[in-house]
């Protein structure tokens, strides 16, 4: 398996946002919209590839100051629990380190809390809901300094 980055507007990126829409959006009852991918043309798109099938995707959005935010984090069901996600995390980190992030942030679904702990992340402030589930937010310095 690879990771792949995707430009925005790449078929590639086309196919994330369709994997992103089935595997986080419609199992909590939401469809991606127009409005949801604004901003996305700024964003850096990361795919975990086998055999030019995408089987995992993360968001990376930069915002100055060192610090990116992890969104949309997802595994192909049938591949949860074997160390993929793993695998995809931590390559996006080693790529966003060397490109000058030193301090990662993201929301976290309740059920994802200890898979980001367990990499390090720890949780900041109180729980709170986001797309209408129980979300923290999380952070991790890269460090590189």
């Amino acid at each position: 398996m690879t990771i792949v980055e995707y430009p925005h507007g790449s078929s590639g990126y086309q196919e994330l946002v369709r994997l992103r829409d089935l595997h986080l959006r419609r199992p909590i009852g939401l469809q991606m919209s127009e409005s949801d991918l604004v901003g996305e043309e700024s964003q850096r798109h990361f795919a975990l590839v086998e055999d030019g099938v995408i089987l995992g995707g993360l968001v990376a959005n930069p915002t100055g100051g060192g610090i990116t935010k992890l969104r949309q984090m997802w595994i192909d069901p049938g591949l949860r629990g074997q160390g993929h996600g793993r695998l995809l995390l931590d390559e996006v980190e080693r790529r966003l380190a060397a490109d000058g992030t030193t301090h990662l942030v993201l929301h976290a679904r309740a059920e994802a809390t200890g898979f980001y702990e367990s990499s390090g992340y720890h949780v900041t402030g109180d729980p709170f809901t986001e797309v209408g589930i129980p979300h923290s937010r999380m952070e991790k310095k890269t460090g590189v300094a």
